[in-house]
């Protein structure tokens, strides 16, 4: 009876951990489905303004104007024109040399992208930069960056729950946290798979 029993514990628990491990990949696919729509519409925003004739001779007299009527309804926090010399001018008259930034010079390159989280030089925050090629007669002649708050990440994990207390997070490809109820973790930019040398007890969560 007591073999038998410690079997269907056994059992029970299996099934147990794999529905769950079920349930958890079915609600990170969905989530990774949501982040990735909210990414496409945001860059499409960002291509629709780049594709407009008034940007293609890179008049910044013309530029301005229409990039500041576009910030209340863009969803972005400011939006630069880049030179190709990766000269960058904001909407509030700011300007920045963003030449260095790697969304920058696959804008250039002619390639809508975004970019990894990472800490603005305008602001010293944490933003994601949308980037956008600016085109005339089929040549990248400049690009257009859009900056939004990093924290938009974090939004999309602070309404995912597990259970009664899972949350989620969310990691880039080298394994750095980009979302997280804890803010610091994002802005520190904690890197499991880094920090495991200096730290064991962090080599389950580096697995």
């Amino acid at each position: 009876i007591l073999a038998l029993g410690i079997i269907s514990l056994k059992e029970a628990s299996d099934a147990l951990i794999l529905e769950a491990e079920s349930g958890l990949s079915s609600l990170a696919f969905e989530a990774a489905q949501l982040t990735e729509s909210r990414i496409k519409t945001q860059a499409v925003v960002l291509q629709m303004l780049a594709n407009r004739e008034d940007f293609q001779d890179m008049d910044w007299e013309v530029q301005q104007p229409v990039l500041r009527s576009q910030l209340g309804v863009s969803g972005f926090l400011d939006i630069g024109v880049v030179h190709p010399d990766g000269t960058t001018y904001y909407s509030d008259g700011s300007t920045a040399q963003l030449g260095d930034r790697e969304y920058v010079k696959k804008a250039l390159g002619g390639e809508v992208n975004v970019s990894d989280l990472l800490i603005s030089k305008v602001t010293n925050e944490l933003v994601l930069m949308y980037a956008a090629p600016i085109k005339k007669g089929g040549k990248v002649v400049g690009a257009l960056v859009g900056r939004r708050d990093g924290n938009a990440l974090s939004d999309i994990t602070a309404d995912i729950r597990f259970g009664e207390s899972g949350y989620a997070y969310m990691i880039n490809k080298t394994g750095t946290v980009v979302a997280h109820h804890n803010e610091e973790m994002v802005f520190d930019q904690f890197n499991p798979l880094e920090q495991v040398a200096e730290d064991s007890s962090l080599t389950s969560l580096a697995n």
